[in-house]
């Protein structure tokens, strides 16, 4: 079972109810245990205080004794002949008879500066009395009763424990709303890390309290703005990275095929030469005509297995991009006519219709070596696969920024699973790779490399009765 557990806000607002209500408790238990003691203390410090005053200057007037009755609250007697009569003052201007004084004043003690003090209990009630022996005979006597001390300090206690209880039900709404003051801007940054966990970075703190709160808040923005830069980095690294992982188990595949193809094209001439080379040093050849034929086919393969090497050493060199590509200038309508003339002998056995529609002088930029590569391996595979009396059209479109260059040959297409395999090295659509129209398989894989090179754009496409072979040059504007 899932441990229950306050939120901060209750937390706030119970702390601060038992701040408060610790507040009030601690004033009721003071003012029990020691307003009494204290306000006695004062008391008797304001009886002192009005004795020395009226007995400082000799016998007190009548409105001496009246007004410091009133200023400090306290009865004051005066007995001897200052009106004639023993006559008794008090707040209210009540008097006291002679016979009353004279009993309650008897057995006076004095100190050596003729003052005394004693607590005198009159008709039930406690009085505490202050008097002092003036020179000239009359006695002043002041006093206060402790009696009203303690009403006074219980009526004040009792004031205080309902202003209490009053303060503490009222404080309530006023500590409900000092709480989600305080806690408001907690959960939200609470909120907002809570996000953050869950890779949420779209949510910012916007506190404008002016303190700590506001300067966390703005750290915790920088903060979510650095991790969500960096999880973003480190999500296209992670994807490149499984971009990379996903090329480089494709590139060991084609590796592992590339090597078997190689071992394929090399190993079946290298059979037929040796098959020949042992019919002939055994002396297995019937006349010198047959022995003749046997060398011409051993020379022949010897050709073929050289080609293969220069088409593979040209491979390597494009893949390892050894040596600068020399972009110039270059008239790709003249050189398609120059690479058409090497091929006017197999066009008129073949009994082809060619169709130029080439424009007459269309400026491309490139490496011309690598472009001329293009040109006569792509018209080289056109010329080999176009049909008996059929057609090859060399078109140049012209596509704003770039020049299009398509070679379209009549004759039999290429399946549509195959297609996309034809740029691979050795791959043929024929299963049995043979070499019924020359090359080694490695033609089509040179012009992909070297048109990558140049960033230019290249396809196959079956059309109704035949294939076309495209590619992109950037157009020269200079």
């Amino acid at each position: 079972m899932e441990k229950y557990r306050l939120k901060i806000i209750h937390k706030v607002f119970l702390f601060s109810l038992g701040l408060v209500t610790l507040v009030i408790l601690g004033g009721i238990y003071i003012n029990n245990n020691f307003l009494e003691e204290f306000y006695s203390k004062k008391r008797i410090e304001q009886l002192k205080e009005a004795r020395e005053l009226i007995t400082e200057n000799g016998v007190p007037t009548e409105e001496m004794i009246e007004n410091y009755s009133h200023k400090y609250n306290i009865t004051i007697n005066i007995r001897g002949e200052i009106s004639k009569s023993d006559q008794t003052f008090y707040q209210n201007q009540r008097r006291l008879n002679r016979k009353e004084m004279t009993m309650s004043y008897q057995n006076l003690k004095f100190d050596s500066n003729n003052e005394g003090n004693r607590i005198n209990t009159h008709m039930g009630m406690k009085n505490l009395e202050y008097y002092k022996l003036l020179p000239t005979g009359e006695l002043v006597i002041l006093k206060i009763s402790l009696d009203s001390i303690k009403s006074t300090v219980g009526i004040v206690n009792k004031f205080y424990l309902y202003t209490g209880l009053i303060i503490l039900i009222g404080s309530l709404f006023f500590i409900y709303l000092f709480s989600l003051h305080i806690t408001r801007p907690v959960l939200i940054l609470n909120s907002i890390i809570s996000r953050m966990v869950k890779m949420d970075f779209s949510h910012r703190a916007d506190l404008k309290s002016g303190d700590e709160l506001e300067e966390l808040g703005t750290n915790i923005n920088f903060l979510s703005l650095e991790l969500e830069k960096n999880i973003n980095s480190l999500k296209l690294s992670n994807i490149k990275l499984q971009d990379e992982v996903e090329k480089i188990k494709k590139i060991d595949e084609l590796r592992k095929d590339f090597i078997g193809s190689i071992t394929h094209e090399i190993k079946t001439p290298i059979t037929v030469i040796n098959t020949h080379a042992e019919m002939i040093l055994y002396d297995m050849v019937e006349n010198k005509k047959e022995e003749k034929e046997y060398l011409k086919t051993i020379i022949s393969e010897g050709v073929n297995i050289n080609d293969l090497l220069n088409k593979l050493l040209e491979i390597i060199k494009l893949e390892e991009t050894i040596g600068d590509l020399k972009e110039e200038e270059l008239n790709i309508s003249n050189m398609i006519k120059d690479e058409i003339n090497k091929y006017k002998i197999d066009i008129a056995e073949k009994k082809v219709e060619l169709k130029l529609n080439l424009g007459d002088k269309v400026s491309v930029l490139g490496d011309r070596f690598q472009i001329r590569q293009v040109l006569t391996n792509i018209m080289s595979n056109a010329i080999s696969y176009v049909d008996e009396g059929g057609k090859l059209d060399f078109n140049i479109l012209d596509l704003g920024d770039n020049i299009a260059i398509e070679i379209i040959n009549t004759g039999s297409t290429i399946p549509e699973d195959k297609l996309e395999n034809i740029w691979k090295a050795f791959y043929r659509v024929e299963k049995s790779r043979n070499r019924k129209y020359g090359g080694v398989g490695l033609g089509l894989t040179i012009v992909s490399r070297i048109l990558e090179r140049h960033r230019s754009k290249y396809g196959v496409e079956n059309l109704k009765n035949g294939v076309k072979f495209w590619f992109t040059l950037k157009k020269n504007i200079r």
